[in-house]
């Protein structure tokens, strides 16, 4: 059932859609009503699972739900409400109690060490039109919903405090803003038409705001807006399109409200974002490293070029360009990796010019670093042992622009080591040197203080295949260290610090 569900992704409920409403009966005799609770400025978080499923199972009992309500629950800051919904019409309630008198089948007691209401209520699951389990939702107050991914306590209130809230007379905010781009390095000239949304989230209702567009604190444009939105109203606001090259901050502001200068709450009134100029490769052949965690089915990706045609891509198609944080257990689709896997791919682009790179992971947590020390990382072909971009530590999806110069280099050797890294960096007890080999050699290592002086040396005789070097540093004192690995005409570097 759960590899069917995650076949039919296309039923879920859109991002940003209106929350069906639900007045429902919790196992305790208690009735909740989802639009009063929404009335009151609180978000909900909803658990839609089933008695019978592992992974709901799971993830019910690893307390991030519990800890995210003893947090923000009426026990805590009272800023939200959380249900766990018993969304299978096939069992009954006494499953959510244990398998004593259950109708279907169940992994346990899901009431006890629950602390918040739990609903037997599969017409609820059918109504946000859910597909697989478990699937996690958030219920803002202006009634708009959004998936979540299985997330901890606080990755969840992350999510829950892009939540508009309404508080004071005179408040407006930015939301859902985008800049007309997922690229934030600037390879040549960007052309962008930013656009958000403008909520009202004040008492009174709002019947003009100011909005100002600056790039590195100059101006680009003013939008003097009127209308007439109530609470939690909301208007579409565009800017005219411009072009931006270089290094610098583009900053969106709300900068009167109702004809005031001073909003009851600014904090949503400025939204930023931070451009950097994008790397250049020295020719159109560029080598692809990847390393995958420990789920390869979950990554995918594509190289762009500026009109944004795909030009090559990898990994699990079955995931895609739009998969990403929205698979649960997925299974391995056609060109999908395996887990701990090393990856090498020689990127042949068809002309200087600029490109981007997009990763994707399908269960939103990235390539590293809970479920492995997975990455990426694109290198000169003349030298495969320095990156020049890399990546892996992201959500649902990772876009990186680039470019590259007119000539190819033909004739580089890239077939020797995987470029390695250290973890933990810093360090306490010992540190951890990962890399690969593409063969067979004779290794020699050395670890230097800050001063010179040698801590550690070892010579290895490496078979091919990925390589990992463990060096305590208990007793080392507490500074940077530099780490050297050579391995004929190579030589790789890494520095590291020891904390204790």
């Amino acid at each position: 059932m759960l590899l069917l569900a995650t076949s039919r992704l296309s039923a879920q409920l859109p991002a940003g859609s209106i929350a069906p409403d639900f007045t429902a009966m919790d196992i305790s005799g208690q009735s909740w009503h989802l639009y009063d609770l929404l009335a009151q400025d609180k978000i909900v978080l909803l658990e839609i699972g089933a008695t019978w499923c592992g992974p709901c199972w799971a993830y019910h009992n690893g307390g991030a739900l519990q800890e995210f309500y003893a947090e923000h629950g009426p026990a805590g800051d009272g800023r939200t409400r959380v249900f766990f919904i018993e969304g299978d019409p096939a069992t009954d309630v006494n499953c959510l109690y244990g398998q004593n008198g259950c109708t279907g089948t169940t992994l346990g007691n899901w009431v006890d060490g629950t602390p918040y209401p739990v609903i037997d209520g599969a017409e609820i699951a059918e109504a946000y039109q859910s597909t697989y389990y478990p699937t996690l939702f958030i219920i803002c107050p202006n009634r708009k919903v959004y998936e979540v991914g299985q997330f901890d306590a606080a990755q969840l209130w992350e999510k829950a405090t892009s939540c508009p809230v309404a508080s004071g007379v005179n408040n407006a905010g930015i939301f859902d803003f985008f800049s007309g781009t997922d690229l934030h390095e600037i390879c040549g000239t960007l052309n962008l038409t930013p656009a958000f949304k403008l909520i009202n989230l004040g008492s009174q209702p709002l019947v003009a705001a100011q909005l100002q567009l600056r790039w590195n604190n100059a101006p680009l444009q003013n939008v003097n807006w009127t209308g007439n939105l109530p609470v939690y109203g909301e208007a579409d606001i565009e800017f005219n399109s411009f072009s931006l090259s270089g290094t610098g901050t583009l900053e969106t502001k709300i900068a009167t409200v109702n004809y005031l200068d001073m909003d009851d709450d600014p904090a949503d009134n400025i939204h930023t974002d931070y451009f950097t100029q994008a790397v250049d490769f020295n020719s159109q052949q560029v080598l692809l490293r990847i390393r995958t965690d420990n789920f390869g089915a979950e990554t995918y990706w594509e190289v762009r070029d500026d009109a944004n045609n795909v030009l090559d891509h990898g990994g699990n198609e079955d995931v895609g360009p739009d998969g990403g944080g929205k698979y649960f257990g997925i299974s391995s689709g056609p060109g999908a990796y395996g887990n701990l896997a090393f990856i090498k791919d020689t990127l042949n682009l068809p002309a200087g010019g600029c490109y981007s790179i997009h990763f994707v992971d399908a269960y939103g947590d990235g390539m590293c670093c809970g479920f492995g020390n997975g990455f990426y990382r694109l290198y000169n072909l003349d030298d495969p042992m320095t990156p020049i971009l890399w990546g892996g530590e992201f959500e649902a999806y990772d876009h990186r622009g680039f470019g590259a110069q007119g000539t190819t280099n033909a004739t580089a050797a890239v077939d020797d080591l995987f470029a390695g890294q250290i973890f933990p960096n810093p360090a306490n007890e010992e540190i951890n040197f990962n890399f690969y080999s593409m063969s067979s050699k004779s290794t020699h290592c050395l670890i230097y203080n800050a001063q010179g002086q040698v801590m550690f040396e070892q010579n290895r005789t490496l078979m091919a295949g990925e390589q990992d070097w463990n060096v305590s540093v208990a007793d080392w004192p507490t500074g940077l260290y530099l780490l050297q690995l050579q391995a004929g005409e190579q030589r790789l570097t890494r520095s590291f610090v020891v904390g204790h």
